[in-house]
């Protein structure tokens, strides 16, 4: 899934870098996890490869890395709401890309280093059509709309446990407040509303690329209703046992409806998001990498064992070989699907729909949108 959220606090953006962007969730004393810049923005900055503390921290603060000037105009960081002061400027979006669980469990159980490079490639295509919606707001002249820019400054930072320390392979992608006019030729707030809209699409493009490689590694791909698909022969059981995490978020969430009753008609992926903020356990700095991996295959049976080993060892296949739904039928059943309950749709919602429909299936994403094109 791809999630969202918005860091509209200089002090916490600054902690979330030092205490959990750049450590994961288990580490020996002095391990950090080496970002990476991405993103038509970053590069118009100079900014590739590793991420460097003070050019991360320096965005932050909206400063140019190199020069440590003001990078975009607005700086009123606060507002006034409900008598008192509230953070007012975004700071950065933390998109976070995480695969189904049972995606995890066969990179980290099943020992199958092919899963955590899949994952790698298959953000990287994603994020590469995402940043297409960069856009921002046309203010001059009494104008009143956006303009797409197509470029935005982001870095990743994978990691590939929970804070309960179960598989959970995740890539945050933090994209900063700041976008490369060409037209005004300068850098403005960046205006997330395309890239919000757009989530789904940049969702689905990621699934479709990583089942599509797990397929090529011999992996059995089982799509769901619900949008998403887990690999065959990793049981929901399984998956289940290795979900703690959720699990303490709903009793969190069951012990705050129980307190406050009149949270109940509300949004409760909201409240979900906030107690996953809150209810975070801290991290564990003594722990290795092969003490953790002992500690999972604990939790296993000599069966389960030996059925996720048997993953990294399954030959390769053909995916054209196994072709069942082409990339013309795939648009064709999206349009349909569409236009059966709606006069107008987005094109990126026809992507989207298409790329579900096919998940897997041997043509790109990038295929899907010359085609689409050529239909007009």
């Amino acid at each position: 899934m791809v999630t969202a959220k918005t860091q509209y606090n200089l002090k916490n953006a600054e902690e979330c870098f030092e205490e959990h962007l750049a450590v994961g969730d288990y580490y020996d004393e002095g391990q950090r996890i080496a970002g990476e810049w991405i993103g038509l923005g970053a590069q118009r900055l100079d900014l590739s490869g590793k991420v460097r503390a003070e050019d991360f921290l320096r965005l932050c603060e909206n400063q140019h890395p190199a020069t440590g000037e003001t990078l975009t105009q607005r700086l009123n960081t606060t507002r006034t709401e409900g008598g008192g002061s509230a953070a007012n400027r975004r700071i950065f979006y933390d998109f976070t890309f995480s695969p189904p669980m049972s995606v995890s469990i066969a990179g980290w159980l099943g020992e199958d280093k092919r899963v955590f490079e899949a994952h790698a490639r298959a953000v990287r295509s994603a994020l590469r059509e995402f940043e297409a919606f960069a856009a921002t707001r046309v203010r001059a002249g009494g104008a009143q709309s956006d303009r797409l820019t197509g470029n935005f400054v982001a870095a990743l930072f994978t990691h590939d446990t929970s804070r309960t320390l179960d598989p959970h392979l995740h890539t945050h992608c933090i994209v900063f407040n700041a976008t490369f006019d060409a037209v005004e030729n300068r850098w403005k707030a960046l205006q997330n509303y395309e890239l919000l809209r757009a989530r789904k699409f940049a969702e689905n493009a990621y699934y479709h690329e990583l089942s599509r490689e797990l397929r090529t590694f011999g992996y059995r791909i089982r799509n769901r209703a619900r949008g998403d698909f887990e690999i065959e022969g990793v049981s929901e059981e399984l998956c289940e046992r290795f979900s703690k995490r959720h699990t303490q978020i709903d009793e969190a969430l069951a012990k705050l409806l129980a307190d406050k009753p009149e949270l109940t008609g509300g949004n409760f992926q909201d409240l979900r998001e906030q107690l996953a903020t809150t209810e975070r356990s801290r991290k564990q700095k003594t722990l290795s990498r092969d003490e953790l991996r002992r500690l999972l295959e604990a939790q296993l049976n000599r069966t389960e064992q030996i059925a996720l080993r048997q993953f990294a060892n399954s030959p390769g296949k053909d995916v054209k070989a196994e072709k069942r739904v082409t990339v013309s039928e795939a648009v064709q059943w999206a349009e349909d699907h569409l236009f059966d309950r709606n006069s107008v749709v987005l094109e990126c919602q026809l992507w989207q729909e298409a790329l579900g429909r096919a998940r897997g299936e041997g043509f790109s994403v990038s295929e899907l949108k010359d085609l689409t094109e050529r239909r007009g």
